[in-house]
């Protein structure tokens, strides 16, 4: 590409920060003039048969200007109609690519048609295209924001077409956004024809302003799994006794945190409660998990079945050396198979048939490395052949967008299948993104595994976390897919593909809801730090998604975590910079939601909290500076 392309692309760095200025500005441009309607546009997955639909390799669609300027993209029907489509970038004023999708001359004409444009998955981020209607001699310009669409129909209005030409929709490069800032999607476009000839009274023209899609899943139903905040074995009863009173069937995840080693020398947990890092031995939490079990099978139906996976995760902590990562898998894997025999010595006669025992882990790649995580396997592995059931992310793993990428913080892909692969591990992936981006980079995980392993993926289900986002309004509309919404989306992008098609096991939905018991013996502050005190390798309640946490510096009232503050519309895969988290706390010392993530005020590496007096913190990523004031929650000049 030459360097002097008008359509030459900002940095990564430089589309991310000016993203939200640019769709304000567009959208202003795109609705000048424009009457809005009462109710957004929902887009839809299908339309009825009797649509008329061109698509971009058919004879009726056709495309001008400059043909290096026009990139053609190929995948599946997952992501794009047909399973491909074509793009071009932004212009701000001038006209340079455009393409037309005419209306048959078989089509019915006079006649009203609906009009839906098809806006693919990916290489579809102007805020502003605008689509322009040619029915003989009336032109109605009707303006999208195609990146809040993945891969659905949206409706461009009812148009009365004549019998007389000409009749067609335009779609050109001109968004008003900077030129090469964003992509312009060309996928298909569809006439649906209305039951009536009559022409509409007026023509005037609308600007639908987008809703993401609801993707319903009627017959599926989830279970409820938790972050543990409590090991108070009579809360676990009744939450296994809710969860058999609702008659929930399938996998349910008991996530009790952070990987730990206490001074004297124990393994476990530092659960999620605060104040105080409280710390959990692996026998406090297998006690906690029986009497889940137990609170289960003496108030679910008789012919109820359900899999209880017990859970930690692979941020730091004990797993920031390989021989205490070893060590803490190994004493989790024993955990495992004594809650199993436990299970079958105990449970009433068929209960045992009925339920099962399985250990956890949320792996997630930017928490830690592929030889420390895989370390945690390996003791796991060595200690039970009990599966555990991975319930992470795989962030920065190739897309159809982009299959080249590599996974986040020196994991490859080959590192992410061992982490899944059987016989010791059951994938239970999160898909918490609405975009549909997580279905899809796990759907390219089974297809790796298929094509270069012998065997797809076999999925135990998948996560969710709509409940916890509406327990901590901390997901921006982001990551906030319902169970039916994520299941719909894995199941769509598996069987999209016979190579990796399966019927896919019921979701989960994850939530922070369960009671609070007494307090816990804290773990040990490693530095002092003015009025607080610097706390080292605790992990707060923030996706990965959204922030990675260095350590963090606390006093009464508040907490502030350090590290990098993320964009979690990019799935784990978007270029971060340093930043920090801060929370207000309870007089009790608990979290109050939403926090404040705010990024430094330059571009920089992970911050960590190296001092803090009266107020004010210091930060460095190594090579830069900062400071933090933490009562104003701002950055210092």
């Amino acid at each position: 590409m030459l360097a002097s392309n008008a359509h030459a692309m900002t940095s990564a760095r430089g589309r991310t920060a000016r993203r939200w200025g640019w769709l304000l500005a567009g959208l202003g441009a795109a609705l000048a003039g424009l009457a809005l309607l009462r109710a957004p546009v929902v887009g839809q997955a299908s339309l009825p048969p009797t649509a008329i639909i061109v698509d971009e390799t058919d004879a009726d669609f056709q495309r001008f200007g400059p043909p290096q300027w026009w990139y053609a993209v190929t995948g599946t029907t997952f992501n794009f109609y047909g399973g491909a489509m074509y793009y071009t970038y932004s212009e701000p004023a001038t006209r340079v690519n455009y393409a037309r999708w005419m209306l048959p001359i078989t089509a019915t004409r006079p006649m009203t048609y609906e009009v839906f444009a098809f806006i693919p998955r990916y290489h579809s981020s102007t805020a502003n295209a605008r689509y322009e209607i040619v029915a003989g001699s009336v032109t109605t310009t009707v303006a999208i924001s195609q990146n809040r669409y993945y891969a659905e129909w949206v409706s461009l209005g009812m148009h009365y077409f004549a019998a007389s030409g000409p009749n067609y929709v335009q779609l050109t490069d001109v968004t008003g956004e900077p030129a090469g800032a964003r992509k312009v999607a060309f996928d298909a476009v569809a006439f649906v024809p209305q039951a009536s000839a009559t022409p509409p009274i007026s023509a005037t023209a609308n600007a639908y302003l987008p809703l993401v899609l609801s993707h319903p899943a009627p017959g599926v139903r989830a279970t409820t799994s938790r972050y543990i905040s409590t090991l108070d074995p009579a809360l676990h009863y009744a939450m296994g006794c809710a969860a058999g009173n609702a008659g929930e069937q399938g996998m349910v995840i008991l996530a009790f945190g952070q990987p730990w080693r206490s001074d004297s020398g124990q393994y476990g947990v530092i659960y999620y409660r605060r104040p105080g890092y409280p710390f959990a031995s692996t026998a406090a939490v297998a006690e906690a998990s029986q009497a889940f079990l137990r609170g289960y099978w003496e108030c679910a139906p008789a012919f109820a079945r359900l899999s209880l996976a017990i859970g930690t995760n692979n941020y730091r902590g004990a797993t920031l050396q390989a021989d205490t990562s070893f060590a803490h898998g190994q004493a989790w894997g024993q955990m495992i198979q004594q809650v199993h025999a436990w299970l079958q010595e105990h449970a009433p006669a068929g209960v045992a048939e009925r339920l099962a025992v399985f250990g956890g882990n949320d792996i997630e790649m930017s928490w830690n490395t592929p030889a420390l995580t895989k370390a945690w396997v390996n003791g796991y592995a060595s200690a039970t052949a009990r599966p555990f059931v991975n319930f992470g992310t795989c962030d920065g793993c190739p897309t159809s967008g982009n299959p080249a990428q590599s996974p986040n913080n020196g994991w490859t892909v080959d590192d992410v299948w061992q982490v899944n692969r059987p016989p010791y591990a059951i994938p239970f992936p999160e898909i918490y993104l609405r975009s549909g981006i997580n279905a899809d980079q796990w759907y390219r995980m089974s297809l790796y595994a298929a094509l270069n392993k012998g065997a797809k993926l076999d999925f135990g289900g998948l996560l969710t976390q709509w409940q916890a986002c509406q327990d901590r309004r901390s997901c921006g509309g982001l990551t906030d897919n319902t169970p039916q919404q994520g299941w719909q989306q894995l199941q769509d992008a598996l069987n999209a593909d016979p190579r990796t098609a399966m019927p896919l096991p019921p979701p989960s939905d994850i939530t922070w809801q369960n009671a609070v018991s007494a307090n816990a013996p804290a773990a040990s502050p490693l530095a002092s730090a003015g009025e607080g005190r610097i706390v080292a390798d605790v992990l707060p309640p923030l996706s990965a998604m959204t922030f990675l946490a260095e350590n963090a510096w606390e006093a009464p009232g508040i907490i502030v975590f350090a590290g990098r503050a993320r964009d979690p519309a990019a799935g784990g895969s978007g270029e971060d910079t340093g930043g920090v988290a801060v929370f207000r706390l309870t007089e009790a010392g608990e979290y109050v939601f939403p926090p404040r993530v705010l990024a430094a005020p330059m571009p920089t590496g992970a911050l960590r909290i190296t001092h803090a007096e009266e107020g004010r913190l210091t930060l460095s990523d190594g090579a830069n500076i900062l400071r933090f004031d933490v009562v104003a929650a701002d950055w210092v000049e």
